[in-house]
């Protein structure tokens, strides 16, 4: 058995805390408070926030929530086009089959704008930006990519940002397979008309 202690200790268990929680663990919640007065500006040089490790936790924390909430979808999809009923359903008409595959995609699309809200949910709780509207604008350019530049985090928090950036581009791969597989088993059940057995 391995016993840690001392400030590793400490330090390990505020890693844990804000990976599992996609917030700042209680103990940084203090160091905040002039990360908070300045992000009205988002350029300030008294902008402090909690260790790198904490910072890198809470976006591979915010990366495990959000493969979840992705596999979760995933798993609605899977079991929906491997459903006899849903199959039988699908297969009697090209109509229905589109209206499936409208509905994967919708699915699809769901995912990703929640990819984006539980991002713009955490920059909020953590005080980063003053509305969630501004919190959810600046999510979806960095999730995207975009990035225009025109809303940014506090200098001290652009770790985030990268976190941010990297779990979008995941995720749009992942999307973008979970498209393809819903296309290919709309047009399965379109050339094979096959039926459950």
């Amino acid at each position: 058995m391995i016993v840690i202690r001392g400030p590793l200790r400490r330090n390990l268990s505020l890693l844990v805390v804000g990976a599992l929680s996609s917030s700042l663990p209680l103990a940084a919640r203090a160091t905040t408070s002039a990360a908070a007065a300045a992000a009205a500006t988002a350029s300030s040089t008294d902008c402090t926030a909690p260790g790198f490790s904490i910072r890198l936790g809470i976006s591979a924390g915010m990366l495990v929530l959000t493969c979840l909430w992705q596999m979760g979808i995933s798993l609605v999809i899977a079991e929906l086009h491997h459903s006899p009923k849903v199959v039988q359903w699908c297969a009697q008409h090209s109509s229905r089959r589109s209206l499936a595959m409208l509905a994967g995609a919708g699915l699809i699309t769901l995912g990703l704008v929640g990819d984006i809200l539980l991002w713009a949910l955490l920059l909020k709780a953590l005080n980063l930006f003053n509305s969630l509207e501004t919190s959810f604008y600046f999510s979806a350019m960095t999730f995207t990519t975009v990035g225009y530049g025109d809303v940014l985090l506090p200098e001290c928090w652009h770790l985030l940002s990268v976190g941010l950036a990297l779990n979008g581009l995941l995720m749009a791969g992942w999307s973008t397979a979970l498209l393809v597989y819903v296309v290919q088993q709309v047009l399965e059940l379109r050339f094979n008309n096959r039926t459950p057995h």
